[in-house]
C-alpha cells in the first residue's frame, strides 16, 4: 500500500516536459477587451453610496413633510376661487390619499426631480475622472461603450426606484390619512379607486420619459468635464435658461423647441378631456433630445483622453 502511494505521488512530481508542454487554448485581447461589467455589481455599488442612499432618503421624506405641513397649516378664508390646475390640486389634496399623491407628484415634479436626474447622471463618469480611477477601471477590462450603458442603466434604474419610492410613500400616506376615495377629476367625472392609481402609474411613466432629455444631458456633460457638480450645474442651468425662454411668447413657435415647454403635460392625465396629443409630443421631444445628446456622449467619450 505504501508503494502504491509513493509511486502515485512520484508520477505526480515528474517534471515537466518544456518540449510537449502546452499551455492551452489563449483568448485573444480583442476577446478580453470585450469583457463585460457587470451590471449587478455596479449597481449594488451604488446602492451602497451614502450619496445615493441620502437621496432615496430625501424622496421618501418629502411626502411625510407635506403631510406635516398640511398639520401645521391652516386653509385659507379669503373666499377667492381660481381655475389653475395646480391650485385646484393644493385645494383639494387632502380629500383623498390618491389627490395627496398626485399633489405631491405636480410639486415635484418640476425642478426637484430634474435636480435629482442631473445629480445622478452628472456624476456618472465625472466622479471616476475626478478620483483618477477612471482608466484603472477601463483596464479590468471594459470597452468604454459598456461601461458608459452599465452606469447608464444604473443611473436610470436609481432614479426609476427614486420616483417609484416618492409616489409609493405619498399614496402610503395618504391613505392612511385621508382614506382610498377615487381622484376627482377637475370638471370631470369621480374616478374608482383603481382608475385612479392606474392614473398615477402613468403619471409616474410619464415624469420618467420626460425627464430623459436631462439624464441624456447629464450623460453628455458628464463625459466632457472632470467635475461632477459642473456637470449637474449644466443641467439645472440649462433647465432654467429653458424655462426662462419658453416664458417668453415673442418667441412664438420657438418655444415648442424647448425641451421644458413640455414638462407640465403629464397633468393632462388629471383632466377631462385628456389631451394626448400634449402627452405624446412631450414624450416625442425628450426621446429625440435624449437620442440626440445620448449619441454625443458616446462618441465623445470613446475618444476622450483618460490617461491623465
Amino acid at each position: 500500500m505504501t508503494e502504491t502511494t509513493s509511486g502515485t505521488a512520484s508520477e505526480q512530481q515528474q517534471p515537466i516536459d518544456p518540449e510537449t508542454w502546452s499551455p492551452g487554448p489563449l483568448r485573444p485581447a480583442s476577446t478580453a477587451a470585450r469583457t463585460p461589467l457587470p451590471f449587478r455589481v455596479e449597481l449594488a455599488r451604488q446602492f451602497t453610496q451614502w450619496r445615493i442612499r441620502g437621496l432615496l432618503l430625501v424622496l421618501a421624506l418629502l411626502p411625510i413633510a407635506i403631510r406635516i405641513a398640511f398639520l401645521i397649516g391652516t386653509q385659507p378664508d379669503d373666499g377667492s376661487t381660481t381655475t389653475d390646475q395646480t391650485l385646484t390640486l393644493a385645494d383639494t389634496a387632502q380629500d383623498s390619499g390618491v389627490l395627496f399623491a398626485t399633489f405631491t407628484l405636480s410639486v415635484t415634479g418640476g425642478f426637484l426631480l430634474t435636480l435629482v436626474v442631473a445629480l445622478l447622471f452628472g456624476d456618472m463618469i465625472a466622479s471616476e475622472a475626478s478620483r483618477s480611477t477612471l482608466k484603472y477601471l477601463l483596464t479590468i477590462p471594459v470597452s468604454r461603450g459598456r461601461l458608459l450603458a452599465t452606469k447608464i442603466g444604473v443611473s436610470l434604474v436609481v432614479f426609476a426606484t427614486g420616483l417609484v419610492l416618492l409616489a409609493g410613500v405619498a399614496l402610503i400616506v395618504g391613505l392612511l390619512s385621508y382614506g382610498n376615495a377615487g381622484l376627482q377629476v377637475p370638471e370631470g367625472p369621480q374616478l374608482s379607486f383603481g382608475a385612479s392609481i392606474a392614473r398615477i402609474a402613468g403619471a409616474i411613466g410619464f415624469l420618467f420619459l420626460h425627464l430623459l432629455w436631462a439624464a441624456a444631458l447629464g450623460t453628455l456633460l458628464t463625459v466632457v468635464t472632470d467635475t461632477p457638480l459642473g456637470a449637474a450645474g449644466g443641467v439645472v442651468l440649462a433647465t432654467i435658461l429653458s424655462n426662462i425662454l419658453d416664458a417668453i411668447p415673442n418667441l412664438g413657435n420657438f418655444r415648442y423647441l424647448l425641451p421644458t415647454h413640455f414638462s407640465g403635460s403629464w397633468r393632462q392625465l388629471f383632466a377631462s378631456p385628456t389631451n394626448w396629443d400634449l402627452v405624446a409630443n412631450s414624450v416625442l421631444s425628450s426621446l429625440l433630445y435624449a437620442l440626440i445628446f445620448g449619441v454625443w456622449a458616446a462618441w465623445h467619450f470613446g475618444r476622450k483622453d483618460i490617461s491623465s
